[in-house]
Formats: C-alpha cells, sequence, structure tokens
C-alpha cells in the first residue's frame, strides 16, 4: 500500500507538469527562449545566479545546443563573469583559469552554433540542387550520342564524369545500388541479376 502524498506536493506536481508555473527568478526573455523544455532544479538554481542579460546569454547557448541539463548551465554559471552574477555581491568566482577556459569553450560553441545557423538555409538547396545534377550526369552518360561527344572534344571530363556516375550508383557498401527515385531501369536491371 502506498502512502499518500500531502495536498501541497500534488498541487505543485500539477502546476509544474501543466507547465504553468515559471521558475521565480528567471527573466520572461529566457523563459520564453526555454520554452517547451524541461528545466531540471540544477538548471533553474543556476540561471538564478545569474544577472538578466547573462540568463539571456546562458538560454541561447542551452537552446542552440538542444541541451537544458543541469550540468551544461553550471558550466555556463562557472564561465560567468563576477559583474554578470546576481549570487555574490563582492563578485566571488571559484577558480578564474578553469573560467576562463569555460568561457573560451562557451565563446566556441557559440561560434559553432552561428555558423550551423548561417550554412543551415543553403543547405537543402545545395542537397537538391546536387542530386538533380547527378541525376541530369547519370542520364548524359547513359545516352551514347552525349557519351561519344563528350569523349570526341573532352576526354578527361568523359572519364571523370563516368568514374563520378559508376560511383554514386554504389551505396557506402560494397557492390550495393543505391535505391533512387530518378534511376527506375538501373534498379530494375538490379533486381533481374539478383
Amino acid at each position: 500500500m502506498t502512502t499518500a502524498r500531502p495536498a501541497r506536493f500534488v498541487a505543485r506536481a500539477v502546476e509544474t507538469s501543466a507547465g504553468l508555473a515559471d521558475p521565480a527568478g528567471i527573466c520572461p526573455e529566457a523563459l520564453a527562449l526555454l520554452a517547451g523544455y524541461r528545466l531540471p532544479d540544477r538548471t533553474v538554481a543556476a540561471l538564478r545566479r545569474m544577472v538578466t542579460v547573462r540568463q539571456l546569454a546562458a538560454a541561447l547557448v542551452m537552446v542552440g545546443a538542444n541541451n537544458c541539463s543541469g550540468d551544461l548551465a553550471r558550466a555556463l554559471l562557472a564561465a560567468t563573469p563576477a559583474s554578470q552574477r546576481a549570487d555574490d555581491p563582492r563578485g566571488r568566482q571559484s577558480d578564474r583559469h578553469r573560467a576562463r577556459l569555460l568561457c573560451g569553450m562557451e565563446k566556441g560553441l557559440t561560434r559553432m552554433q552561428e555558423t550551423v545557423r548561417s550554412m543551415t538555409p543553403g543547405y537543402h538547396d545545395d542537397l537538391y540542387c546536387l542530386a538533380l545534377s547527378a541525376s541530369f550526369v547519370r542520364g548524359w552518360m547513359r545516352d551514347g550520342v552525349v557519351t561519344a561527344w563528350l569523349q570526341s572534344c573532352a576526354p578527361g571530363a568523359a572519364a571523370t564524369l563516368s568514374r563520378l556516375v559508376s560511383a554514386s550508383e554504389t551505396a557506402t557498401a560494397p557492390k550495393r545500388r543505391m535505391k533512387l527515385p530518378y534511376a527506375p531501369a538501373t534498379q530494375a536491371a538490379y533486381r533481374k541479376r539478383r
């Protein structure tokens, strides 16, 4: 038989699970960034020990890394300069060397997230163009007239394109054909051989 929980515990659990109770001491902008993430107590405690601007910066790093764990929040707290900490009016920090190293790691992580953000919009377009180009080249190299013309005008390019086509038709596993929607003739021939 289980023991009954006090009413205060049940009410607190319902508020937290419904997302109604926002942690006190954290700025609304940081909470808006962290909406949808489950915030462990250690994360909330670490964010409370930072000033508002630093809370927002830490929330951006955590959301960018898709990691709101207490360990990351405490590492960000350790990397926080004394002027941006709200927990100690004297501005004490633990080890200055380690804080400097953690600060450098945080800056590197932020730069990496910015690079990913800047590259992501063109990434899908580049993949689409690459797949489309591969299908065109594959079609050209199967055409005898185009292949003969390429070999007579640019034999080096013809050899390179034929190597690319043969390499693109096999997956990373040796002798295993790729199942691509734009290569039905190759797939049918491969199925017949099996």
